[in-house]
């Protein structure tokens, strides 16, 4: 009877008030971190890794004044370095050596009035910038991407001027194709190793509009109608086709999603694969408002394939920073948003995703381009980092659960009183089955000793000999369809001969294969290496080969040959 009333008055909330909906948005506290400040305020600069290293290239400083200058992060603070030309709103390709970065365009006065044609390399060895040639057009807003035949694409311009053009990798650009509209920073996306799509909005009456149009660099222009509701976010333009990267290209999946906007102030997700464009699924709609006020997206989304997820930053008037969250890999898609406390000096641009995971947003503005910030910030978003707060926007499973710890507590004393009158109570049948299952669920896949080490004996002659750990979409089920023995047996197995799960068991193996392949080649592009030993993208890779060594695969490597 008391379990009842408790019940009753856990639920008076729901009996006052019905559900709102059927769908949960997640909310949680996100912990951000205010790294060391870069020794130059700037907005309009790029960022990216390269060579293991955080790095900031050109843009304007304070009085929107250009800045001949870059800056990488190494040992817990920032070395500033000076570039051959400044690039406010340049563009920057990483290429796949992952030794040198391709700096091009920009602003050619203060005041963002202009565009540039020069074109420098940076060496991420020496942090050195070596200025080379021109661009066949000058640019700003443009940007670019490295094709599988290590040519670099580019497209776009700021005001009129655009086209397609080729940097052959070395030191001449060339132009390729007209284009049928102009674009202010686009989307330049490969469709294949040798086809790029580019698209993305306008700029018109002093503002971006929607453009339905998508140019192909292999074939004719084509109309998506979805790209007239739905504008790509490009407010901020030093964004890379990485970051929107969400396919397989060991498998010749090219497929990407990016944050859009309608107009109307809705947020969504665009799937795109091959020509083919779609709006994600998701579990709720993608918030646009908090209790604190409404929230502001500038910047463009950032996907992170090893955790199967996509991010989106941005912020409110009150100083607080939104991370929207989506899990891209299930349909409907689950959205979480994270926020933080107030922060100071957190500039609207492009977020980075570091190897952990996690985000990093470096200067940029709020809304004066003559006063940027120097700050740079950490956020927690590797996902054993963010901090539970609410579990849900919805108060009504709160009270549920309310409820339920309530009961839980009273069965609790419950059992304790009776306990103290009673030495021992006598276990039900089912109460007995369900300890019996209790102290064996563990075990229950595992087989005896002596055929256990028999089939992790199988098990790792099958890794040695056939290489099942170089296909990237390799799973549990895979191996123990090989061996003809049930999947959990597999994973119990390997959890008890080797102290791992499955997933580290095979990317040890991945790793071994890399540093194997590092170790006996010379000229291997970095990406090639993680892809050749069945690593999903090169991001995988870096992340999983610090994890191991604490070292980039290009610090290993050199470090080993300093052995020899």
């Amino acid at each position: 009877m008391v379990l009842l009333i408790l019940f009753l008055i856990a639920s008076i909330p729901l009996l006052a008030e019905p559900p709102a909906g059927d769908t949960l948005l997640r909310q949680e506290v996100l912990k951000a971190e205010r790294l060391a400040d870069m020794h130059i305020a700037r907005a309009g600069h790029t960022v990216f890794y390269a060579g293991g290293e955080l790095t900031v290239v050109g843009g304007h400083t304070t009085g929107f004044v250009l800045t001949p200058t870059a800056e990488y992060y190494s040992g817990g603070k920032w070395h500033q370095i000076s570039t051959v030309y400044p690039h406010d709103n340049g563009l920057s390709v990483v290429l796949d050596d992952g030794q040198r970065v391709l700096l091009a365009g920009g602003h050619e006065k203060n005041l963002g009035i202009g565009q540039r044609y020069e074109a420098e390399m940076y060496n991420t060895v020496s942090h050195t910038f070596e200025g080379f040639g021109c661009t066949d057009r000058n640019r700003a807003f443009a940007q670019g991407v490295e094709l599988d035949n290590g040519q670099v694409l580019i497209s776009g311009n700021h005001k009129g001027n655009d086209g397609f053009e080729m940097f052959d990798g070395k030191k001449n650009f060339r132009h390729i194709k007209d284009v049928c509209t102009w674009r202010s920073a686009p989307y330049v996306l490969p469709i294949a190793e040798d086809n790029a799509i580019v698209f993305g909005s306008v700029w018109r009456n002093q503002r971006f509009e929607p453009c339905d149009t998508v140019e192909r660099l292999k074939g004719e222009p084509f109309c998506i109608p979805l790209l007239k509701e739905w504008m790509p976010l490009l407010f901020c333009q030093y964004s890379h086709a990485q970051a929107a990267f969400i396919g397989n290209k060991a498998k010749g999946d090219y497929t990407y999603l990016i944050a859009a906007m309608n107009l109307d102030g809705e947020m969504a997700f665009i799937h795109i694969h091959d020509t083919v464009f779609s709006l994600l699924p998701t579990s709720c709609p993608i918030p646009t408002t908090t209790k604190w006020g409404q929230i502001k997206y500038q910047s463009t989304s950032v996907a992170d394939t090893q955790a199967h997820r996509t991010y989106l930053v941005g912020t409110d008037t009150t100083g607080r920073v939104y991370v929207v969250a989506v899990e891209y890999d299930q349909i409907p898609a689950p959205v979480t948003l994270y926020y933080t406390t107030l922060l100071t000096e957190f500039g609207n641009t492009t977020p980075i995703l570091t190897p952990d995971g996690d985000l990093i947003v470096t200067g940029g503005i709020t809304n004066d381009n003559f006063s940027p910030f120097a700050s740079v910030w950490l956020l927690h978003t590797g996902q054993n980092n963010t901090t539970a707060s609410t579990a849900t926007l919805s108060k009504h499973l709160l009270w549920w659960l309310l409820g339920g710890l309530l009961i839980a507590i009273f069965a609790v004393v419950s059992l304790r009183i009776r306990k103290g009158k009673k030495d021992t109570l006598p276990l039900s049948e089912e109460a007995e089955k369900l300890k019996k299952t209790e102290n064996t669920e563990s075990e229950e896949n595992l087989p005896a000793d002596n055929s256990c080490k028999e089939l992790m004996e199988r098990i790792i002659r099958l890794m040695e000999a056939e290489h099942p750990y170089l296909n990237p979409k390799l799973k549990l089920s895979d191996i123990a369809d090989t061996l003809g023995v049930h999947r959990n047996t597999v994973s119990a197995c390997i959890n008890s001969q080797q102290g791992c799960t499955f997933s580290q068991f095979i990317n040890d193996y991945r790793l071994r294969h890399a540093q194997k392949l590092l170790l006996e080649t010379t000229d291997m592009k970095m990406y090639t290496v993680g892809m050749e030993s069945g690593f999903a993208n090169e991001r995988s890779f870096f992340r999983s080969f610090k994890a191991a060594t604490g070292l980039t695969p290009k610090e290993w490597k050199d470090q080993q040959r300093k052995k020899l």
